[in-house]
């Protein structure tokens, strides 16, 4: 199915004989491009470009076969990735922002939200300590028969981490012309703390990034070494967007999507439902952030089915629902030993 071939900067690639990765003209000044991502079950992220001004929203992974899928679109439109002026990027997650680096090679802008600029300080000085900081979160979220997981895999902490180069900052609310298109710029965080989404009000257009997506839940996650209550932010920033006026959702996965309230209203009660859940599985005593993630219910896979790394972030994901019940005060939070637990 694919067959290797040179392309610049760096990839070899790969040409992709697949109608899943044809781009899709969503109007005359928007294109979704769907950049491949094979060793992910949700299989692509989408790329928005804009026409006029040679503007990408998100990148995608860095991979061969997600820059192949990337040139192979835009060459529909008679363009290359050296030919990109600008990318906007909604949220700092590997997906996508991906081929940011090699877009900015080629002379492209990189624009992200304000937060950005904190969120990267931040993830630099967490780095410095992470492989500590992360065997310390398994004792506090009572993991300690994972820690081999961490130690065998110490490697992985190793390399070192640089700030991306960005261009622009963004601010809540500031208002862009970029081309034809006048693009609002909103602050959403929660999913990810910097996360952006974009509304074009002329054509009642959103692009969502992973704020809202049509099916799946964003993830939202809290480590122990991070001091804040990541799920009232994304409630908070659902009700931000949740009476805009639009036609079109365009989200960085699964598919495009035309009912924003109906579907916050859905995520809304999706996790109310897992903050009582959480909240049941209190009745039999205290609980340790593990045992709490290994009670409820999870879409994915079964708990006993998870891979350790999956079921770290299950248990992140748990924490932050946790943190939200404890400081709404509907749960206590008490550390004994080197463990948290949770009672009503």
């Amino acid at each position: 199915m694919f067959k290797t071939r040179r392309s610049a900067h760096g990839f070899k690639g790969y040409e992709c004989f697949n109608a899943s990765v044809n781009p899709e003209k969503i109007n005359d000044s928007i294109v979704q491009l769907k950049v491949p991502m094979s060793r992910n079950p949700l299989g692509k992220t989408f790329s928005y470009l804009l026409l006029e001004s040679k503007t990408l929203i998100d990148t995608g992974v860095p991979t061969e076969e997600a820059y192949t899928g990337l040139y192979d679109q835009l060459a529909e439109y008679k363009l290359k990735p050296r030919d990109i002026e600008t990318v906007i990027i909604t949220h700092l997650h590997n997906d996508h922002i991906g081929l940011v680096e090699t877009l900015r090679d080629y002379g492209a802008e990189i624009w992200a939200g304000a937060a950005a600029k904190t969120r990267q300080e931040q993830m630099v000085k967490e780095w410095e300590n992470l492989y500590e900081n992360t065997l310390t979160e398994l004792d506090l979220f009572g993991g300690q028969q994972y820690r081999n997981n961490i130690t065998r895999n110490q490697y992985v902490f190793k390399s070192d981490v640089k700030p991306m180069p960005i261009d622009r900052y963004l601010q809540d609310g500031e208002k862009i012309s970029i081309g034809d298109l006048e693009l609002e710029v909103i602050w959403t965080p929660g999913h990810s703390y910097e996360h952006i989404c974009l509304l074009n009000q002329a054509q009642r257009i959103l692009f969502s990034g992973d704020h809202v997506l049509p099916k799946i839940t964003s993830h939202v996650a809290l480590y122990s070494y991070r001091d804040h209550d990541p799920l009232n932010e994304y409630l908070t920033s659902l009700h931000k967007v949740e009476d805009i006026d639009v036609d079109t959702i365009l989200p960085g996965h699964e598919w495009i999507f035309h009912d924003l309230k109906p579907r916050i209203q859905q995520l809304y009660r999706h996790h109310r439902d897992r903050l009582d859940e959480m909240k049941a599985t209190l009745e039999d005593g205290p609980q340790t952030v593990y045992d709490v993630g290994s009670k409820v219910h999870w879409d994915s896979r079964p708990w006993p089915e998870m891979t350790f790394w999956t079921k770290r972030m299950a248990a992140t994901e748990t924490y932050a629902h946790l943190v939200y019940l404890r400081n709404k005060g509907e749960i206590k939070e008490e550390l004994s030993g080197d463990t948290y637990y949770f009672t009503l």
